[in-house]
C-alpha cells in the first residue's frame, strides 16, 4: 500500500518540523547573531540603541534624521526627556520592541561609537596580522639583564658562552674579566665590585646614619642620578649631581669622601651594564595563539589516540582484572577537567619538586606546553580506550582464525584484518579528539589561571575570552570565533572524507 502525499507531509510536520524550528531557534539564529557582530566593532557592552543618549544629539542625529512621523512618535514613547541632564532615557523594552528600536536607529543611521558596523575589518586584521602580536607565531630577541638593575653577583655558565661571551669584543671580554671570576659552576662578581656596598657608603653617612638630618628621599635621588650619569658616560653630570649633593647637605670632608668613593664605584659600574644589557641576548620563539593551539591540537591528538588504542590491544588480549582495568582507565574521563587540572597542578607545584629536585615544573615555560598536553592525554585516553575496545571486539573471531590457520603472523593478521576493520572507530576518534582539541578551553584555563600568556599556553578559545571579557572587544573575538568553527569545520570535514573513503575500499 503506497502512503498519500497527504499523510507523509503530516509526518514531516509532526515530527521534523518541530526540530527544525528548535534547530532553527538555538543554532542558525545564534549563528547568525554571531556573524553580525563579528562585522562590529561592539564592545560587549553599549547596547545597538543607547540607554541613555544626550538631548541634542538624540534629537539631531535620531529623529532629525527620521523620515516616518511614526517612527519619531514609537521612540519617543520608549525614551523618556529628563529635563534637568538635558538626556533621553529609554525605558525598559521586551525582546522584540528592543528589536524595532534597533531597527528604526538603523534607519536614522545612527550608531554608537563602541558598537557600529565594521564590515570585514575584523577577519582583514586577524589574517592580515594586525591583532596582538601575542596571537601569532613570532621570533624574538630575548634579554637576559636590564641596564637599570644591579649588576647580578653569579651568572651560571649554562648557556652563557653561546648567549654572552661569544658576542664580546677583546676589550668587552677584558673589561667583564675584571669584574667576574670563574669558577666551576658559574660566574662570580669579585668582592671589590659589590654594587651594595657602593651604595652603603653613600647610606652610612654620619648625616643620615646618626644625625637623621638628611631625609632619605635625597639619597635615593642622588644614588639614581649616579646611576643615570654612569649608564650615560656623562662625567659632568655625575660631578653635577655629587658636587650639588655636598653642598646642599653640608657634609663633612669625611662624608664627602665616602659619597665620592661609593659614586666612583658606581661609576665603574655603569661600564659594565651596558654591555651586559645589549650583548646578553639570545634569540627566542614564540608559538603564539595560533601555534599553542596548532601545537595542542597535534600532540594531544596523537597520544590520547595512540595510547587509548594501545590499551585497547591490551585488554583484548582477555588478561585477568580486565573489567576492573577498564574501569581504572576510564576513571580520569569521569572527573571534571576542572578538578583534573586541579589534582595535577598540586601534583607539580608541591609532590614533583620533592621527589624530582627541580623546583620549576608548571611555572617553567619551556615545560609548560608539554605538561598541559600530557594532562589531556591522561584525562581523554579512557574514553576513546573503550572506542578501539568496543571496534575490537566487533571484529568477527571467524576471520581471524580463518587467518591464524592460513599461518598468518600476528603482524599479518594485525595490519590485514585488525586495522582495516577497525577504521570506523579510528575515524570517529580521530574526529571527536580534533574538534575537541582545537576547542579546548577548561583543562588549560583552569591549570595556568591567569599566567597562560606568561608561559605561552593560551589556545584560541582562551583568547577569544579574554579578548571578550577582559579587552572588551567583543566583535573581534567574535570574528576569531568564526574563523575557529570554519577552520575546525574544514579540518574535521577533510578527516571525515579520507577516513570515510577508507572504509568503502576496505
Amino acid at each position: 500500500m503506497v502512503e498519500s502525499k497527504t499523510k507523509k507531509h503530516l509526518y514531516f510536520a509532526v515530527f521534523l518540523l518541530p526540530s527544525f524550528v528548535l534547530y532553527t531557534i538555538f543554532f542558525i539564529y545564534p549563528f547568525l547573531n554571531g556573524l553580525y557582530i563579528s562585522l562590529t566593532n561592539w564592545d560587549g557592552l553599549t547596547p545597538r540603541s543607547p540607554i541613555v543618549m544626550d538631548g541634542g544629539d538624540f534629537e539631531n542625529l535620531v529623529l532629525g534624521k527620521l523620515k516616518s512621523e511614526k517612527d519619531r512618535e514609537y521612540l519617543l514613547s520608549v525614551y523618556a526627556r529628563n529635563g534637568d541632564e538635558n538626556a533621553y532615557s529609554r525605558l525598559s523594552l521586551s525582546g522584540f520592541e528592543r528589536r524595532k528600536v534597533e531597527s528604526i536607529f538603523r534607519k536614522a543611521g545612527y550608531e554608537s561609537e563602541a558598537n557600529r558596523f565594521v564590515g570585514l575589518k575584523n577577519y582583514r586584521d586577524i589574517i592580515g596580522g594586525k591583532v596582538s602580536e601575542s596571537f601569532y607565531p613570532r621570533s624574538f630577541d630575548q634579554s637576559y639583564y636590564n641596564t637599570t638593575s644591579s649588576i647580578p653577583q653569579r651568572i651560571a655558565k649554562k648557556d652563557l658562552q653561546k648567549n654572552l661571551l661569544s658576542k664580546l669584543s677583546a676589550d668587552e671580554r677584558a673589561l667583564f674579566d675584571s669584574f667576574y671570576e670563574e669558577t666551576k659552576e658559574d660566574f662570580s662578581l669579585r668582592s671589590e665590585w659589590n654594587e651594595f656596598s657602593f651604595e652603603d657608603k653613600i647610606w652610612l653617612i654620619p648625616e643620615f646614619e646618626v644625625e637623621d638630618r638628611i631625609k632619605a628621599d635625597s639619597i635615593s635621588a642622588l644614588i639614581s642620578s649616579i646611576r643615570s650619569a654612569a649608564l650615560a658616560r656623562d662625567r659632568d653630570a655625575w660631578r653635577e649631581a655629587v658636587a650639588s649633593f655636598v653642598k646642599s647637605e653640608n657634609l663633612s670632608a669625611e662624608s664627602a669622601k665616602d659619597v665620592e668613593s661609593g659614586a666612583e664605584g658606581l661609576w665603574a659600574l655603569g661600564e659594565l651594564k651596558p654591555v651586559l644589557g645589549a650583548k646578553w641576548t639570545s634569540r627566542g620563539f614564540d608559538l603564539g595563539v595560533i601555534g599553542f593551539t596548532a601545537f595542542f591540537a597535534f600532540f594531544s591528538v596523537i597520544g590520547i589516540n595512540l595510547l587509548a588504542f594501545l590499551l585497547a590491544l591490551a585488554l583484548d588480549t582477555g588478561i585477568k582484572g580486565q573489567k576492573f582495568l577498564r574501569s581504572v582507565f576510564f576513571l580520569p574521563n569521569v572527573l571534571s577537567m576542572v578538578i583534573v587540572a586541579l589534582i595535577w597542578k598540586m601534583l607539580f607545584f608541591q609532590m614533583f619538586p620533592r621527589v624530582t629536585g627541580i623546583d620549576q615544573w608548571l611555572s617553567d615555560p619551556a615545560k609548560t606546553p608539554w605538561l598541559i598536553v600530557m594532562v589531556a592525554i591522561w584525562q581523554g585516553a579512557g574514553y576513546y580506550m573503550i572506542v578501539y575496545l568496543a571496534g575490537l571486539q566487533n571484529i568477527p573471531t571467524d576471520v581471524v582464525e580463518a587467518a591464524k590457520i592460513d599461518g598468518a603472523s600476528p603482524w599479518q593478521r594485525f595490519t590485514n584484518i585488525t586495522m582495516p576493520l577497525l577504521v570506523p572507530a579510528l575515524t570517529i576518534s580521530f574526529f571527536l579528539t580534533i574538534a575537541n582539541a582545537l576547542k579546548s578551553f577548561d583543562l588549560i584555563y583552569a591549570m595556568t589561571s591567569g599566567s597562560a600568556y606568561t608561559y605561552g599556553t593560551v589556545p584560541v578559545v582562551l583568547d577569544i575570552f579574554f579578548d571578550a571579557f577582559a579587552r572588551k572587544r567583543a566583535g573581534l573575538a567574535t570574528a576569531k570565533a568564526m574563523l575557529l568553527f570554519t577552520i575546525i569545520f574544514i579540518v574535521t570535514g577533510i578527516q571525515l572524507y579520507i577516513m570515510k573513503k577508507k572504509e568503502v575500499e576496505q
